[in-house]
């Protein structure tokens, strides 16, 4: 989902949920190319993949990230338009369209709660989710609340994969594994759940 540039956005200090799990302390770098997230000069994405115990307030970290536009517009230009298209066609009709322009309209910038407990494709409630992702879009300390943040049910996760090419699932592997690999976050896996105060 991209910005409207027409719209005014409206921001919050980064909330403790998209945090570093490890440090406790907002991300600092782009995982990609390591430049300081926290400058304020460009935008970037966080992404955590969690395991709720209770909602969001208990969870386990399967893996998180922050990557700068630059690095994710590179690794986006990698997926086919095919799938890209496919992807871009589920979100459209599927997402809750007037429950994120009632959020904005009524001012619900300090309720996180409300941005992130069920899922945008599904509106499956986090507490019904075994797994799931969750998205922001920030600058500097600050989030940008407009199309973010969101949450994605691994059950919604599931559907997308199914609509994706055998390339671009190929492309997905070794970004992750280029990323992520599984010894980078061997103490997040080990480290279970984590509590959201």
């Amino acid at each position: 989902m991209s910005t409207d540039n027409n719209r005014s956005l409206n921001y919050i200090e980064i909330p403790k949920l998209f945090y570093n799990d490890l440090t406790g302390a907002p991300m600092q770098k782009c995982i990609s190319c390591e430049r300081d997230l926290l400058d304020g000069i460009e935008p970037y994405m966080i992404e955590k993949a969690l395991k709720p115990y209770d909602g969001l307030r208990s969870y386990s970290t399967v893996f998180e990230y922050a990557m700068c536009m630059q690095c994710m517009e590179g690794y986006q230009s990698k997926i086919s338009k095919e799938s890209m298209a496919k992807i871009n066609d589920h979100f459209a009709a599927n997402i809750d369209i007037e429950n994120r322009r009632g959020l904005i309209e009524n001012n619900q910038f300090d309720d996180l709660d409300a941005w992130v407990n069920k899922c945008i494709i599904t509106k499956t409630e986090v507490e019904s989710t075994a797994e799931c992702q969750i998205y922001a879009q920030c600058i500097g300390d600050q989030l940008i609340m407009a199309d973010y943040p969101y949450m994605i049910s691994g059950i919604a996760m599931e559907e997308i994969v199914k609509l994706l090419s055998p390339e671009t699932l190929d492309e997905f592997g070794r970004l992750q594994e280029e990323l992520i690999g599984p010894s980078e976050f061997q103490d997040l896996l080990k480290g279970g759940p984590k509590v959201f105060l």
